[in-house]
Protein backbone atom coordinates (compact mmCIF):
# COMPACT_ATOMS: atom_id res chain seq x y z
CA UNK A 1 0.00 0.00 0.00
CA UNK A 2 1.89 3.32 -1.08
CA UNK A 3 0.99 6.47 0.30
CA UNK A 4 -0.16 9.02 -2.09
CA UNK A 5 2.69 11.14 -1.40
CA UNK A 6 5.17 7.63 -2.67
CA UNK A 7 2.26 7.42 -5.49
CA UNK A 8 3.18 11.16 -6.61
CA UNK A 9 7.02 10.41 -6.58
CA UNK A 10 6.24 6.85 -8.81
CA UNK A 11 4.33 8.27 -11.35
CA UNK A 12 5.87 11.71 -11.81
CA UNK A 13 9.19 9.83 -12.68
CA UNK A 14 7.68 7.72 -14.61
CA UNK A 15 6.21 10.46 -16.65
CA UNK A 16 9.65 12.03 -16.58
CA UNK A 17 11.63 8.99 -18.10
CA UNK A 18 9.65 9.32 -21.22
CA UNK A 19 11.43 9.97 -24.35
CA UNK A 20 10.53 13.48 -26.07
CA UNK A 21 9.06 11.10 -29.05
CA UNK A 22 7.23 8.48 -26.65
CA UNK A 23 5.76 11.59 -24.83
CA UNK A 24 4.51 13.08 -28.40
CA UNK A 25 3.22 9.90 -29.25
CA UNK A 26 1.35 8.91 -26.41
CA UNK A 27 -0.13 12.81 -26.58
CA UNK A 28 -1.02 12.22 -29.75
CA UNK A 29 -3.03 9.03 -29.20
CA UNK A 30 -4.83 10.45 -26.01
CA UNK A 31 -6.19 13.47 -28.31
CA UNK A 32 -7.87 10.90 -30.40
CA UNK A 33 -9.28 8.77 -27.82
CA UNK A 34 -10.72 12.37 -26.75
CA UNK A 35 -12.04 13.15 -29.65
CA UNK A 36 -13.57 9.94 -30.47
CA UNK A 37 -15.08 8.93 -27.13
CA UNK A 38 -16.05 12.35 -25.25
CA UNK A 39 -19.17 13.84 -26.46
CA UNK A 40 -18.43 17.62 -27.10
CA UNK A 41 -21.96 18.26 -28.82
CA UNK A 42 -23.53 20.29 -25.99
CA UNK A 43 -20.67 21.47 -24.25
CA UNK A 44 -20.60 25.41 -24.15
CA UNK A 45 -17.68 25.96 -21.43
CA UNK A 46 -14.79 23.85 -21.08
CA UNK A 47 -12.75 23.99 -18.02
CA UNK A 48 -8.86 23.22 -19.35
CA UNK A 49 -5.40 23.38 -17.40
CA UNK A 50 -2.54 24.64 -18.63
CA UNK A 51 0.06 21.75 -18.78
CA UNK A 52 3.36 22.31 -16.67
CA UNK A 53 5.77 21.59 -19.53
CA UNK A 54 8.72 20.33 -16.97
CA UNK A 55 6.48 18.06 -15.57
CA UNK A 56 5.79 16.42 -18.94
CA UNK A 57 2.05 16.75 -18.70
CA UNK A 58 -0.45 16.46 -21.24
CA UNK A 59 -0.37 18.94 -24.03
CA UNK A 60 -3.58 20.92 -23.48
CA UNK A 61 -2.79 23.63 -26.05
CA UNK A 62 -3.11 20.93 -28.50
CA UNK A 63 -6.00 19.45 -27.25
CA UNK A 64 -7.86 22.67 -28.03
CA UNK A 65 -6.46 23.72 -30.80
CA UNK A 66 -7.95 20.35 -32.39
CA UNK A 67 -11.38 20.85 -30.44
CA UNK A 68 -11.73 24.52 -31.87
CA UNK A 69 -11.58 22.88 -35.54
CA UNK A 70 -14.93 21.08 -35.16
CA UNK A 71 -16.44 23.11 -31.96
CA UNK A 72 -15.66 26.84 -32.49
CA UNK A 73 -18.11 27.67 -30.33
CA UNK A 74 -16.96 25.80 -27.28
CA UNK A 75 -15.26 28.56 -24.98
CA UNK A 76 -12.86 27.38 -22.84
CA UNK A 77 -11.88 28.26 -19.20
CA UNK A 78 -8.70 28.10 -17.08
CA UNK A 79 -7.77 28.01 -13.79
CA UNK A 80 -6.05 30.53 -11.55
CA UNK A 81 -4.13 29.79 -8.00
CA UNK A 82 -5.42 31.61 -5.26
CA UNK A 83 -2.94 31.46 -2.28
CA UNK A 84 -5.93 29.69 -0.14
CA UNK A 85 -6.20 26.46 -1.92
CA UNK A 86 -9.28 28.21 -4.56
CA UNK A 87 -9.34 27.94 -8.07
CA UNK A 88 -10.65 31.07 -9.78
CA UNK A 89 -11.88 30.39 -13.53
CA UNK A 90 -11.15 32.38 -16.09
CA UNK A 91 -12.59 32.53 -19.91
CA UNK A 92 -9.77 31.92 -22.42
CA UNK A 93 -10.31 34.34 -24.85
CA UNK A 94 -9.60 38.36 -26.17
CA UNK A 95 -9.76 39.74 -22.62
CA UNK A 96 -7.46 37.18 -21.08
CA UNK A 97 -4.16 37.70 -20.19
CA UNK A 98 -1.45 35.48 -19.05
CA UNK A 99 1.75 35.44 -17.07
CA UNK A 100 3.94 32.03 -15.72
CA UNK A 101 3.46 32.29 -12.19
CA UNK A 102 6.34 30.54 -9.75
CA UNK A 103 5.35 26.51 -11.01
CA UNK A 104 5.70 27.83 -14.40
CA UNK A 105 2.07 27.28 -15.51
CA UNK A 106 0.98 30.44 -17.56
CA UNK A 107 -1.97 31.67 -15.60
CA UNK A 108 -4.81 33.98 -16.12
CA UNK A 109 -3.78 38.05 -14.25
CA UNK A 110 -7.07 39.54 -16.10
CA UNK A 111 -10.32 38.65 -17.88
CA UNK A 112 -13.96 37.41 -17.49
CA UNK A 113 -14.36 35.33 -14.93
CA UNK A 114 -16.74 32.17 -15.20
CA UNK A 115 -19.06 30.55 -11.94
CA UNK A 116 -17.69 27.59 -12.20
CA UNK A 117 -21.57 25.86 -11.94
CA UNK A 118 -21.77 26.89 -15.40
CA UNK A 119 -18.79 24.56 -16.60
CA UNK A 120 -20.18 21.70 -18.67
CA UNK A 121 -17.18 19.61 -19.10
CA UNK A 122 -13.62 19.19 -16.87
CA UNK A 123 -10.45 18.26 -18.14
CA UNK A 124 -8.83 17.12 -14.78
CA UNK A 125 -4.69 17.21 -14.22
CA UNK A 126 -3.71 13.86 -12.47
CA UNK A 127 -0.70 12.00 -11.78
CA UNK A 128 -1.80 8.56 -11.24
CA UNK A 129 -5.66 7.57 -11.27
CA UNK A 130 -7.03 4.28 -10.27
CA UNK A 131 -9.66 1.20 -11.45
CA UNK A 132 -12.74 2.93 -9.83
CA UNK A 133 -11.92 6.42 -10.46
CA UNK A 134 -9.85 7.90 -7.81
CA UNK A 135 -6.95 10.34 -8.84
CA UNK A 136 -3.75 11.61 -7.11
CA UNK A 137 -3.06 14.93 -7.69
CA UNK A 138 0.53 17.22 -6.28
CA UNK A 139 -1.79 17.22 -3.27
CA UNK A 140 -3.36 20.83 -2.38
CA UNK A 141 -6.74 19.66 -3.09
CA UNK A 142 -7.12 22.89 -5.51
CA UNK A 143 -9.13 20.75 -8.19
CA UNK A 144 -11.14 18.66 -5.06
CA UNK A 145 -12.24 21.69 -4.13
CA UNK A 146 -13.29 23.28 -7.44
CA UNK A 147 -14.92 20.02 -8.67
CA UNK A 148 -17.14 20.20 -5.94
CA UNK A 149 -18.51 22.95 -6.85
CA UNK A 150 -19.15 22.11 -10.23
CA UNK A 151 -21.68 20.47 -10.03
CA UNK A 152 -23.02 19.70 -13.53
CA UNK A 153 -19.40 19.30 -15.00
CA UNK A 154 -18.38 16.08 -16.60
CA UNK A 155 -15.05 15.36 -14.87
CA UNK A 156 -12.60 13.46 -17.50
CA UNK A 157 -9.08 12.95 -16.06
CA UNK A 158 -6.33 12.82 -18.82
CA UNK A 159 -3.29 10.73 -17.79
CA UNK A 160 -0.22 9.57 -20.09
CA UNK A 161 -0.27 6.50 -17.77
CA UNK A 162 -2.53 3.77 -17.07
CA UNK A 163 -4.28 3.07 -14.22
CA UNK A 164 -3.38 1.10 -10.86
CA UNK A 165 -5.84 -1.23 -9.41
CA UNK A 166 -6.54 0.96 -6.17
CA UNK A 167 -5.58 4.14 -4.21
CA UNK A 168 -5.64 3.27 -0.92
CA UNK A 169 -5.34 6.68 0.92
CA UNK A 170 -8.41 8.28 -0.18
CA UNK A 171 -10.67 10.86 1.39
CA UNK A 172 -13.97 12.02 1.71
CA UNK A 173 -13.46 14.90 0.21
CA UNK A 174 -11.50 13.69 -2.91
CA UNK A 175 -13.98 13.62 -5.59
CA UNK A 176 -14.18 10.90 -8.39
CA UNK A 177 -13.54 11.53 -12.01
CA UNK A 178 -16.74 10.44 -14.19
CA UNK A 179 -13.87 8.66 -16.90
CA UNK A 180 -10.45 9.17 -17.45
CA UNK A 181 -8.68 9.42 -21.05
CA UNK A 182 -5.31 7.67 -21.63
CA UNK A 183 -3.26 7.21 -24.95
CA UNK A 184 -4.92 3.38 -24.91
CA UNK A 185 -8.16 3.27 -23.29
CA UNK A 186 -10.66 5.33 -22.09
CA UNK A 187 -11.98 4.55 -18.56
CA UNK A 188 -15.96 4.80 -17.23
CA UNK A 189 -16.86 5.12 -13.46
CA UNK A 190 -20.14 6.34 -13.97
Amino acid sequence: MASKQILREIFLAKRQQLSQEEFAQRNKQLRNNLYNHIDLTDVKYLHIFLAMKSQKEVDTWQIMDDIKKDYPAIQFVIPKTKGNGILEHYILNQNCTLKENSWGISEPIAGDQLNPELIDLVLVPLLIFDKQGHRVGYGKGYYDRFLAQAVKAQKVGISLLPPIDKIEFTNTTDVKLDSCVTPDLVYSFS
